[in-house]
C-alpha cells in the first residue's frame, strides 16, 4: 500500500468512525426523548421538546480524525500503552 492509498484508508476509516459514533448518539438521545415522552403521556403531563441532534461530521472533522490517526499509526511504537494481560482465578 502506498502513501495515497493509506491517506485514503485513513479517511474513509475517520468517516466511519464519526458516523457510527453519530448515529449511536442519535439514536440514544432519540431513545431518551422517546421514554421521556411515554412517561409525560402516562402521567398526564406536558411531553417534552425535541431535543437537539449532533451536528453531522463535517468534512473538517473527518479531517482531524484522519490525521490523528495518521499520527497513530505514524507515531513511535514507545508511546503507545502497554496491554497487559490480566489473569482470573475462577474458584
Amino acid at each position: 500500500m502506498n502513501a495515497f492509498q493509506l491517506r485514503l484508508e485513513l479517511i474513509k476509516l475517520a468517516k466511519d468512525m464519526l458516523e457510527q459514533e453519530y448515529h449511536s448518539k442519535r439514536e440514544v438521545i432519540h431513545n431518551n426523548w422517546q421514554v421521556a415522552t411515554e412517561n409525560a403521556r402516562t402521567q398526564g403531563q406536558n411531553l417534552p421538546n425535541q431535543p437537539e441532534l449532533p451536528p453531522f461530521p463535517s468534512e473538517e472533522d473527518i479531517i482531524k480524525k484522519a490525521q490523528t490517526l495518521n499520527g497513530f499509526v505514524s507515531g513511535p511504537s514507545t508511546d503507545l500503552p502497554v496491554a497487559t494481560k490480566s489473569t482470573h482465578k475462577g474458584k
